[in-house]
């Protein structure tokens, strides 16, 4: 391609299918031709227009504006920022480059033509403009709400740093990071252990109750916390637990270390192992005062938390020459399903985020290396 005046944005679309698409005069018309798939990739974009492709002063936005990418950067050649701008915006106007918005044209190579040759007029270099990136905004808050969150582990204390993770990554910032999330401890017959001496309890939970679900005498229970459910499966029990607004720096350990307690020992009662405790944490909160005390505990501990083998109750599963077995924490085969990505993926939604990552990473290693893939072998 020649060093032109047209830089080719596809947005969404892949460049080189683009290019393809367009005569031969038109495409040698195109200095170059890229994707943009984020609105901070628009801050990339445009540091290589002040800095690098000087030869360009005309870009063309032209395909599926899915993120709304191509909106930002028509809006940042036209000298406005957004939310995204990790440039300094007050340079904007330096770059002396047009933008032509094609985004409705999409699918129509000839208008994509036709406004090349009309476009297509090589100058000399642009000025050099110093564009330097800023480091990612340091604002708390997830921009917007997700929804319920899902987190597992089999020991109550690195349960408690997901959470604080999960709200300090995905909490909405209301004088405070706020997350809803289920925070699911499975204790599969073992006792609740503590890193270091066991949390002070506030006392807002009625666990008592755990004991009265299980004997099916659950009593109506009013507060901020209380048990939901109580369940028998194959001599496993199980139980739910719903607290609204539980502050989880100080509040939640202690509930969390309590209920576990309490479930173990209604468990044995009533002659069952202690399986699955779920914790429904609506509304849950970490105070703007401890913030900093919050993310300094997670920095501490996180790689312990996730690097740690957790056991997915959901069984496990053999990936095959002829698909995928699925067979149960106990070594029994539960479904036998059929090859491909889709079967791999429908399977992965379902599982904790660990377990679908490492099922992600087989169906790859299964897929690249074809006859010679050996499933874990193939890591060694």
């Amino acid at each position: 391609m020649s060093q032109s005046n047209i830089l080719l944005v596809t947005l969404w679309a892949k460049p080189e299918q683009v290019l393809a698409s367009l005569p031969e005069d038109a495409r040698r018309m195109v200095a170059a031709a890229t994707a943009l798939y984020s609105k901070d990739g628009v801050n990339h974009l445009l540091a290589s227009l002040a800095e690098r492709l000087l030869s360009v002063d005309t870009v063309i936005v032209y395909g599926p504006d899915l993120t709304g990418s191509g909106q930002a950067l028509i809006e940042a050649l036209e000298g406005r920022c957004g939310d995204w701008a990790r440039i300094p915006c007050e340079r904007l106007g330096e770059l002396g480059v047009a933008v032509v918005d094609l985004r409705k044209a999409y699918g129509d190579p000839a208008r994509l033509a036709e406004e090349v040759r009309a476009r297509y007029r090589p100058r000399p270099p642009r000025r050099k403009v110093e564009m330097p990136l800023s480091p990612p905004r340091g604002r708390p808050g997830y921009p917007k709400p997700v929804g319920w969150g899902l987190i597992y582990d089999t020991s109550p204390y690195y349960l408690w740093i997901k959470a604080l993770d999960y709200a300090l990554t995905y909490g909405n910032w209301e004088g405070g990071l706020r997350a809803s999330l289920v925070a699911q401890l499975g204790l599969w017959g073992s006792k609740p252990e503590w890193r270091g001496p066991p949390p002070a309890r506030r006392g807002a939970c009625p666990l008592d109750e755990i004991g009265r679900a299980l004997s099916g005498a659950l009593a109506e229970q009013a507060g901020a916390c209380r048990v939901l459910s109580a369940r028998r499966a194959g001599g496993w029990a199980s139980a739910d637990v719903l607290i609204r607004g539980c502050e989880l720096v100080e509040g939640f350990p202690g509930e969390l270390f309590a209920a576990a307690e309490a479930f173990v020992k209604a468990s044995e009662e009533a002659g069952l192992r202690p399986g699955l405790l779920s914790f429904l944490l609506l509304d849950a909160y970490i105070p703007a005062e401890v913030l900093d005390r919050a993310a300094g505990i997670v920095e501490a501990e996180w790689r312990a938390a996730y690097s740690r083998d957790v056991y997915d109750p959901r069984g496990n599963f053999v990936l095959g020459p002829d698909g995928l077995l699925h067979y149960t924490d106990e070594g029994i085969l539960y479904r036998a399903l059929g090859g491909g990505r889709e079967v791999a993926a429908r399977e992965a939604a379902k599982l904790l985020p660990g377990h679908a990552f490492y099922l992600g990473e087989e169906t790859a290693a299964r897929k690249l290396l074809g006859d010679r893939y050996r499933q874990e072998e193939w890591r060694l």
